[in-house]
This record gives structure tokens, sequence and C-alpha cells, in this order.
């Protein structure tokens, strides 16, 4: 007989159906499912049933059309992990490399792999358009933030950073370039 109550499962019925159990809770409630438990299989159908409504019941806004062909762009990332030496890449700073993968002159869109060492630094510049940097490996600062593997930078037309690599790895980035750069004295 399982020794956990009756009661412990059906407090994790509510995060099966929100499919956030996670570590020993989720094989744990399953098996407790498996086992046919009438009380929690009826108490994860009306969590379920409960979600699917308020999904159903919240109005989802248009997508504005520019941000929809900025994630279908973002989405062009190339296959983890990078090999850099897969890629031709052109010297654009001291430790700095890029190699473009896309362009799209009539939206003035570029789609780039950017590889840059520890420390260096992109001086300060003003976008012409946007920017959306999707940091692959290492890290890199601007003038907001600190960004990780899986963090996006988006900078809006006309803002003005600086970005630096930080101190360690070398920087992967997947940067999706809208407009031109204006580098700023």
């Amino acid at each position: 007989m399982d020794p956990t109550p009756i009661d412990a499962y059906r407090a994790l019925a509510e995060g099966h159906a929100l499919g956030t159990l996670d570590g020993e809770d989720r094989p744990a409630f399953e098996a407790h499912l498996a086992s046919g438990c009438p009380g929690c299989r009826e108490a994860v159908a009306a969590f379920t049933a409960t979600l699917s409504g308020l999904a159903g019941s919240v109005p989802v806004p248009p997508l504005d059309a520019a941000l929809r062909q900025q994630v279908v762009d973002l989405a062009g990332l190339p296959n983890l992990p990078v090999d850099p030496a897969a890629y031709a890449w052109d010297e654009v700073a001291p430790g700095m490399r890029a190699h473009v993968l896309r362009e799209d002159p009539s939206r003035q869109m570029r789609a780039c792999l950017v590889w840059a060492k520890p420390g260096v630094r992109n001086e300060r510049h003003r976008h012409g358009g946007d920017e959306i940097i999707l940091v692959l490996q290492g890290g890199l600062r601007d003038d907001r933030s600190t960004y990780g593997p899986g963090d996006i930078c988006r900078s809006r037309t006309g803002s003005v950073h600086t970005e630096e690599v930080l101190p360690g790895d070398e920087c992967f980035c997947y940067v999706v370039y809208y407009g031109e750069l204006e580098y700023l004295p």
C-alpha cells in the first residue's frame, strides 16, 4: 500500500493539470493516477476543465505584424551547439567576428551569428531599427542589464547603448538587425 495520504496527492492535482510538477512529485503523482485513484482523477479533470475554460475566455489580442515578423526572424537561429569551424567569419571589430546567415534588403534585415572574446566592447551606438540579440553561449551586458545563455537583449529603434562581453567564456549570439547602426563619439 502507498504510504502517502490521499490528500497529499490531491494537493498535487492542480500542478499536474498545469504541467508544473517536477522532481519526484511528477512520477509519484503519475504512478498514483495510474493506480486508479478516482478522487485524484476527478480533481485533475476538474482543474483541466477550468484551465480550458479560462484559456477560451481570455481574448488574445492580435500580434502586431512587425513583431510577428521579428519572432519569425528570431526563430531562424542555427542548430546548437555552434561549431565555429562551420562558418566563414568576418572580423567586424577587434576580437569580434560575424557571419551573416540571412539578409532581406527590402526590410533592412540582417541575421548574423556573432562570436566575441571575453572583454570585447561594442562602442556606443544608436539603432536605426530594432535589434534582437539572443545569447547562445557566454554572456554580455549593456547599459540596461546582463544577459546569459537563452536571454534576449532587445533594443528599439533610436535606442543608444554599448555592449560588452562578460569575462570567462567566448560569447556566441544570434543577432537580428533591422536598419543601420550609427556609432557615436
